[in-house]
């Protein structure tokens, strides 16, 4: 909803214009209303609506007069004059002022909501084109990308400095949250971004988990400079995907209390592999358990305790290792919780030493692989890797690598990474939608390590390829 303000110094004014049109409707709502200019360019400042409908004559400050101060605060919203005068010269004033549109009084529905829906096209590509920028931004790594993004902050109305923080939240597929407060931005598969004041954001999330489809909620630390504001979102994004460590929702804040415990687990699992000891296996899996439920480790941790297994693991049996994966929102993608990640290692461990036969490997010929290879093809842009393709077609992961670089000359991994970018740069050249939307439709959750793969595949940017089209 993109907020308005009702300026005129009649209340019986202000309460017709609510009244006489439904808002909501039109994607608005009145966040206010003000009955002189001085009151007006106050509730502006602090509140910072999108639209001001505003009157002309007004004591203290008019109507002119509000519009040119107005336009020139940092973030400055859309004019419509209302007035009783259906005189030219007031509304070419009103317009060289910088005014979007100009109404008599008294009000028709049909007319408010005609300009109504002007601003709003005007309102949403201002915003699809501040979000790609402000999400571009966040990925530059350099020191000109900072200042660029500080300058970016505060067009949003957010200053870097002790008092800003970030909060993350994951919810349901298929589920939007509200905007709330703050600067609000999509970030990736029913994940949201807000920046704001740092002592506003644990309120935010308290709001934010009574609505359907909750998740969890990540909060940064406070934030200092632009350049620590890329780090605290950072953080946040981890954070918010906590609930799949501890098995339910919750809002969760930074901690490390844990990596200390999660570097002696993977210490006592590489042990337990290279000796065979299933009850040592067991025992360590317990405390691995323990530590995901006490959110005392991170989503992080996990994938690094998974990708050392499987490291463990393939060096017992000196097998090429493509059973790694280079993201935690991979490892999110295929299993539940953390809890059915161990049970998956223990199983493949087990059977990996031997202890529990099963898997094939079979003796699959080119056949099985052109099967698997139509279903890679088919499901690329969704959650697949090659513990999907083992729990679907029944055969070993180590011998589904082997095929993969056989019959592809290329590694799993690196052949589903050229699908997916490959697709997505047919969508930044062929449709306008943002990157974060590319990033989703192109199999990717997270829109940073999307980024990242992207510059590794292509050697540039995502919004640095599309400009080339523009």
């Amino acid at each position: 909803m993109y907020k308005v303000l009702i300026v005129d110094d009649e209340s019986w004014v202000v309460e017709s214009l609510k009244a006489c049109v439904d808002w909501g409707s039109l994607g608005f709502e009145v966040a206010g209303a003000a009955h002189n200019g001085l009151e007006a360019l106050q509730n502006m400042e602090s509140t910072r609506p999108e639209v001001v409908f505003t009157d002309i004559r007004m004591p203290g400050m008019t109507g002119l007069e509000l519009i040119k101060k107005g336009s020139e605060l940092p973030s400055p919203p859309k004019f419509v004059v209302i007035s009783g005068y259906a005189e030219f010269a007031y509304a070419q004033r009103a317009l060289n002022f910088g005014a979007s549109a100009y109404c008599l009084k008294p009000y028709d529905e049909q007319e408010i909501a005609g300009v109504l829906g002007k601003l709003k096209k005007a309102l949403d590509a201002e915003r699809f084109h501040s979000e790609s920028r402000l999400l571009h931004l966040l990925t530059e790594r350099n020191e000109a990308g900072s200042d660029s993004l500080q300058a970016e902050l505060m067009k949003w109305g957010l200053q870097p400095g002790p008092a800003i923080g970030a909060l993350v939240a994951a919810f349901e597929d298929g589920t939007e949250p509200e905007a709330g407060q703050g600067l609000s931005v999509k970030i990736g598969r029913s994940k949201t971004l807000r920046l704001m004041d740092y002592d506003q954001l644990e309120t935010a999330a308290r709001i934010l988990q009574t609505q359907p489809g909750f998740k969890g909620a990540g909060i940064s630390y406070p934030c200092g400079d632009a350049g620590m504001l890329k780090r605290a979102i950072e953080t946040a994004y981890v954070l918010s995907n906590q609930y799949f460590m501890t098995g339910k929702p919750g809002i969760f804040k930074h901690r490390e209390d844990g990596k200390g415990e999660i570097k002696d687990c993977i210490r006592k699992l590489g042990a337990a592999i290279g000796s065979k000891d299933v009850p040592a296996l067991l025992r360590c899996s317990d405390e691995i358990k323990a530590l995901f439920r006490g959110a005392r480790v991170t989503v992080k941790d996990a994938l690094h305790l998974y990708n050392a297994a499987f490291t463990f693991l393939y060096s017992v049996h000196g097998d090429e290792n493509d059973g790694m994966l280079l993201s935690y929102e991979q490892l999110m993608d295929i299993f539940p919780s953390g809890s059915d990640m161990i049970d998956y290692v223990n199983m493949a461990v087990m059977k990996g030493i031997g202890k529990n036969p099963g898997y094939g490997p079979k003796e699959t010929g080119n056949e099985t692989f052109k099967t698997m290879l139509q279903y890679v093809h088919e499901n690329y842009r969704s959650a697949i890797s090659i513990q999907t393709l083992t729990q679907k077609y029944y055969i070993h992961p180590n011998y589904i690598s082997q095929l993969f670089k056989k019959e592809t000359g290329e590694t799993f991994t690196s052949y589903i990474t050229r699908l997916r970018i490959t697709y997505a740069c047919e969508l930044l050249e062929q449709t306008e939608d943002l990157v974060s939307e590319i990033a989703e439709k192109a199999g990717y959750q997270d829109y940073f390590y999307f980024t990242r793969m992207f510059k590794k595949v292509t050697g540039r940017t995502p919004t640095q390829f599309r400009e080339q089209f523009a």
